[in-house]
């Protein structure tokens, strides 16, 4: 095959392309495109990205115990407490990481409902106490309402994504927003 007659691609010199000041947090808001989504507080950067080019929350697997936000409602309330079995105190330390999750109830599904709303926790003094709402949707303008159960798991690693054996779990019984004294025993393992 002949050569090509042209010079290799670069890089190219850094004067050669355009330069701009990164866009950040509220004071560079008003730079952002038309119909952008606003940049989430605590964010490291324009368009959510953390150092490294991954989206925020990636600096460590799994679920990093921020969500969307938005303002409070509250008949998306579900709180309650968390209480950990007796035969269970064995597996679960101080510290270790603890994932609440709202589901959609659907009568007669034979797996787990949408997850809505997430929340991370740490183990500490039991009983845990818990509150979740739509501040806490997986997806922004997700509203908690309808019958929905409560999700709980320790999860050792830390790691959203994983499900390991071992993992202490519980659930509760289906409640429809507003529930404020909801009961969610630890009480199975995976």
């Amino acid at each position: 095959m002949p050569a090509l007659d042209q010079p290799p691609a670069g890089a190219g010199k850094p004067g050669d392309r355009p330069v701009h000041e990164p866009t950040t947090g509220a004071e560079g808001a008003g730079n952002l495109p038309a119909g952008h989504p606003p940049i989430m507080p605590g964010s490291s950067g324009a368009g959510g990205m953390a150092p490294g080019g991954m989206g925020a929350g990636h600096g460590t697997p799994g679920f990093d115990g921020t969500t969307p936000g938005g303002d409070f409602d509250p008949k998306t309330v579900v709180a309650g407490v968390i209480k950990l079995d007796g035969a269970m105190k064995s597996k679960v330390a101080a510290g270790d990481t603890i994932f609440v999750v709202a589901r959609r109830y659907e009568e007669g599904a034979t797996g787990p409902g949408t997850p809505l709303a997430v929340k991370k926790l740490i183990a500490g003094k039991w009983p845990l106490e818990f509150s979740l709402d739509s501040r806490d949707a997986m997806l922004a303008g997700t509203k908690l309402s309808g019958k929905v159960i409560v999700t709980v798991r320790v999860d050792k690693d830390g790691d959203a994504i994983t499900k390991n054996p071992g993992d202490v779990i519980g659930q509760s019984k289906p409640v429809e927003p507003p529930q404020k004294n909801l009961v969610v025993a630890l009480d199975k393992t995976l």
